[in-house]
């Protein structure tokens, strides 16, 4: 017979909404970064909270009527944007509640790529935003990044030549701001070479589709295998990127590999048998060429009414691109 679980102090804990600014936070554990808090509060104000922060009550008449234990860069994340913040009371002895936060930080939980390659991109805008009030104006970087991924797209700039350009500007931006050696830096897991990373993926899969990303990032093969999505972040043409993407949508067993055979981005092996839709893709493609172009005219409506919104906006990126 197994022995019983070890008593916790989860066990009595209850579930509340609190008004951050009611929680203190002050004398614990762990460092505080402002900027990895802004981040937090963007991601939570854009995708919702998905985990508890802990908390618990303080002796009636102290300045904050409760106390923080786990959580401190998602609570002030959670002031800055101005809203509640989800979180478990918990009671304990003073000894049990201590130990609760230095286990803060050896069970923190990594986040999958996806999630990483976004609280990135959000912390590098926490970090551009705060130079911004210090030294002068953001737009102007906004311009320059976004003309530099015009180009990548476009084909009039090397996307590694771009990604490094990107990485070397933002460690630079992220060591500014906090001050820290190279050392530090890759300790809190945002040296060059894991910003390179996160913003490849989130500049090649996240930002370019932004309603694929979170079905992705759910895929039992690959959402969570970051050579599989680095693979995916090296298909080159943006529009074969979102082919291979949804290809790997409608399989939930498919890897990348075969992903860009059914995306026509890679070819199969001479002995492979045709990816199962290929011959419904082909029904398709041929019964379109025996049409007039009057009877294509006529059935571009009917056409339309079977597109998701998602494609739509693909057709219209497609058509401005060929009238451009």
């Amino acid at each position: 017979m197994n022995a019983p679980a070890p008593k916790s102090v989860l066990e009595s804990a209850k579930a509340v909404v609190l008004d951050p600014n009611t929680i203190d936070v002050f004398g614990r554990i762990g460092f505080y970064f402002p900027d990895k808090a802004a981040a937090f509060g963007k991601l939570m104000a854009i995708d919702g909270q998905r985990t508890p922060i802990m908390v618990s009550a303080q002796p009636e008449g102290s300045e904050f009527p409760w106390r923080l234990h786990v959580g401190l860069h998602r609570t002030m994340g959670a002031r800055i944007e101005g809203f509640g913040i989800h979180a478990l009371a918990v009671e304990g002895t003073p000894a049990e509640l201590e130990q609760l936060e230095a286990s803060e930080n050896l069970h923190r939980r990594t986040p999958p790529p996806i999630e990483r390659a976004k609280f990135t991109a959000a912390t590098v805008r926490a970090a551009q935003e705060r130079i911004a009030r210090e030294h002068g104006d953001l737009s102007q970087q906004e311009l320059a990044i976004k003309a530099r991924w015009a180009r990548v797209k476009h084909g009039e700039e090397d996307l590694e030549a771009a990604l490094n350009a990107e990485a070397d500007d933002t460690h630079a931006t992220m060591a500014h701001v906090y001050g820290w050696e190279e050392s530090v830096g890759d300790a809190l897991g945002i040296s060059r070479r894991t910003i390179h990373r996160d913003l490849a993926l989130y500049r090649l899969v996240v930002e370019p589709f932004p309603r694929l990303a979170e079905p992705l990032s759910q895929h039992p093969v690959v959402g969570e295998n970051a050579s599989q999505l680095k693979k995916i972040a090296e298909v080159k043409d943006e529009a074969a990127r979102r082919r291979v993407i949804e290809a790997l949508l409608e399989n939930p067993e498919s890897k990348v590999e075969d992903a860009l055979v059914a995306a026509e981005v890679a070819q199969r092996g001479p002995d492979a048998t045709p990816a199962p839709q290929q011959k419904f893709v082909n029904q398709i493609l041929g019964g379109w060429s025996r049409l007039s172009i009057g009877q294509k005219r006529r059935f571009l409506p009917s056409f339309v009414e079977q597109l998701t919104p998602d494609m739509k906006a693909q057709l219209r990126e497609l058509l401005d691109e060929e009238q451009g």
